[in-house]
């Protein structure tokens, strides 16, 4: 009993640790979230417009009803703009909560990207382009204060929390604050099953102030983020689709690489199934750069509905806390295929 008091504990110091230092929510998919990765990745996709929600609940197997839970939703719609370029628009909502304080980060975005074509052309597979992307949205962070405890509220002598906290906790919300994000990506694509793509993106240009105290004064560390990949054929009807994604968000660095396989019956009507697996490389403190995870996907692809389920298996100092159980995501997308020719996109497969 004791031993698991202790794991717990430890288990909600990292979540209240995490929460402090202001990092933004993470996806395992996030080949799924491209609102959160690059504002440059809005109204890219092949299609008339796209919808999408993903759901994250993280550490249910140790906090059992108060774990981890992230979901957000998407819609962009992309316009023809001259020969070959378009305009894409779109909108993001996202709600990451920490139950062990009932800590909440609330985030809603607007953003448009424009795709300039430098070479090749949209009525044929292949040709290269350029595209840059920002948006403006609005933030709040909130917490339970009553929830909350410190370490010199910590009774030894009773293992209980019998001491008062000192602080001052009047505002548990958060003043809604703006955000702002900008990206940029180029792409060549080879033809229907070859592509590479690099990009980069930095959120939180403008750092807010997220303090709880009146007066205070903590900004919102910006985040960085680099990405690469691509498709490449190995059969007619399978493909691999290495990739890697790093983010720098104050001293929180993480980097997920790996890859899926896509194996598709190449018919009118595609359907194309994809298995494949992750690294999650994190920074721990004194500890330096340890695996956090490894992360296995599935997804299966129709012409107009992707669903995508992942499962993050631990391996970091909390594997025999959690026996090895780290997070689930589930991802729904609908695509509207595109009817007419001008809306069709040379795009690579994320």
């Amino acid at each position: 009993m004791k031993k698991y008091f202790y794991q717990i504990t430890l288990i909600c110091l990292l979540a209240v640790a995490q929460q402090l230092n202001a990092q933004d929510a993470q996806f395992s998919q996030f080949f799924h979230t491209p609102h959160q990765v690059n504002p440059a990745l809005i109204g890219l996709y092949d299609g008339d417009f796209r919808a999408g929600i993903t759901y994250r609940e993280q550490w249910s197997t140790v906090l059992s009803n108060a774990p981890f839970r992230t979901i957000m939703a998407s819609f962009d719609v992309r316009q023809p703009i001259g020969k070959g370029d378009y305009l894409g628009i779109g909108g993001a909502v996202l709600r990451d909560e920490v139950h062990v304080s009932n800590f909440t980060q609330d985030r809603g975005h607007l953003g448009v990207s424009y795709r300039k074509q430098l070479s090749g052309s949209r009525y044929k597979a292949g040709g290269q382009y350029l595209i840059a992307g920002g948006q403006v949205g609005y933030g709040q962070n909130a917490f339970d204060a009553p929830n909350v405890w410190f370490s010199d509220q910590f009774d030894a002598s009773t293992t209980t929390i019998g001491f008062p906290t000192g602080e001052d906790f009047t505002n548990q919300r958060t003043p809604m604050f703006i955000d702002v994000n900008a990206g940029v990506m180029w792409y060549n694509v080879f033809d229907d099953h070859s592509s590479i793509y690099i990009g980069a993106a930095a959120h939180h240009l403008n750092t807010p102030n997220i303090s709880f105290i009146e007066g205070g004064n903590q900004s919102l560390d910006r985040r960085y983020v680099a990405q690469i990949g691509g498709e490449f054929p190995l059969s007619d009807a399978l493909s691999m689709l290495p990739a890697a994604i790093g983010t720098l968000q104050g001293e929180a660095m993480n980097v997920m690489a790996g890859g899926n396989f896509r194996y598709t019956n190449r018919e009118w009507r595609e359907v194309a199934l994809r298995m494949g697996g992750w690294a999650h490389v994190a920074n721990k403190l004194e500890s330096g750069v340890l695996l956090n995870a490894f992360i296995v996907t599935a997804v299966i692809e129709t012409e107009r509905i992707t669903i995508g389920a992942s499962y993050d298996i631990n391996t970091s100092s909390l594997s025999q806390a959690t026996n090895a159980r780290g997070a689930f995501e589930l991802s729904l997308i609908y695509t509207q295929p595109a009817k007419a020719r001008k809306w069709q996109v040379n795009c690579p497969r994320f």
